[in-house]
């Protein structure tokens, strides 16, 4: 499949339907469902023809932030919430202006041409290209703004909500700014390889004081005493779309939710503990560090979660919502 280019005709910044109209001539609908399509910087191929400059600041610096997204029934699940999240990493970090209204049409034009309906989109966008320094370019270079779209088979994941996972606790050695969803992930990949290295499934993530404070690449909530409890939101986490979601959902069936610390030795005694995330949706914890949570099995509170955050999704995707 050759590279069809975005930028003809194509202003830097401008209305949504300005960038729809200039991807037409793309062969949207070609009766196959591609595995993945990329978008880098407004030109759609495979991403296998996807390519960077040596000089591009988030290849030699992770200088860059991201973001990803549940796609159900071809659209982007939470898409209001993911784009402020990244609209504030954006202005947390600095960056030059990005346009998030012809970033999201571009989204969602590779997944129409993709034709995938079940899968996630990663939102990658760097500083941009310029010589190898440590300051920010002067004067400021354009963003590189790359979009995966990729097929996501959900069978497996769906088998552990059933049963629940194992998680270990590693401690949290990331950097003091974690509430930026920023690509400079070493840290969360050291602590998840050697999860997984000790056949657990996540690392909960202890601060210096033996507080828990997230997982590598999900959010952690618990339930003691009928009470929803999660860590408090501030720099030492990621603000997570799918954990205020299940904070809403709780809400509505009437399950209270506080925010407050917890430390290892008080977490392994709770009743119930659970991950949320994009794709993982609420996915129970049942065994920390080789300790049964809960019995060993998933408890009440996350199956009403899990069913209440199915029939969000269901009532989103039906036929009346997506005419919104």
């Amino acid at each position: 499949m050759r590279a069809i280019s975005g930028r003809e005709g194509l202003p830097e910044a401008g209305p949504v339907d300005t960038f729809k109209t200039a991807l037409d001539p793309f062969p949207s609908s070609t009766g196959t469902i591609m595995e993945s399509l990329a978008c880098l910087d407004g030109e759609l191929m495979p991403p296998e023809q996807a390519r960077v400059p040596i000089w591009d600041r988030g290849f030699l610096f992770g200088d860059a932030v991201y973001e990803v997204y549940r796609i159900y029934g071809g659209r982007c699940w939470l898409e209001p919430e993911h784009s402020a999240r990244l609209r504030r990493s954006l202005a947390e970090m600095e960056f030059p202006e990005v346009d998030l209204d012809t970033l999201t049409a571009r989204v969602r034009r590779t997944i129409e041409v993709s034709g995938i309906e079940e899968g996630t989109a990663y939102i990658h966008i760097t500083r941009g290209v310029a010589p190898r320094a440590h300051a920010f370019p002067r004067p400021p270079v354009p963003p590189t703004e790359l979009i995966v779209v990729r097929a996501y088979d959900d069978a497996e994941t769906a088998r552990k909500r059933e049963s629940g996972v194992a998680v270990v606790s590693r401690p949290d050695l990331r950097w003091k700014r974690c509430d930026v969803k920023s690509t400079n992930l070493l840290a969360n990949v050291i602590a998840l390889e050697s999860a997984h290295r000790a056949g657990a499934y996540e690392a909960l993530l202890v601060d210096a004081e033996g507080q828990v404070t997230e997982a590598t690449h999900s959010s952690v909530l618990w339930v003691r005493d009928g009470r929803l409890e999660g860590t408090p939101n501030d720099p030492a986490i990621l603000p997570g779309t799918t954990r205020f979601l299940t904070e809403k959902l709780a809400a509505e069936l009437g399950i209270p939710f506080a925010e407050t610390r917890i430390t290892l030795d008080e977490f392994l005694g709770v009743d119930e503990a659970f991950l949320s995330g994009t794709t993982i949706e609420v996915l129970p914890i049942v065994d920390v560090d080789g300790r049964d949570i809960g019995g060993g099995q998933p408890g009440p509170v996350a199956r009403k979660l899990q069913t209440a955050f199915r029939s969000a999704v269901d009532a989103w995707l039906s036929p009346r919502a997506a005419l919104r």
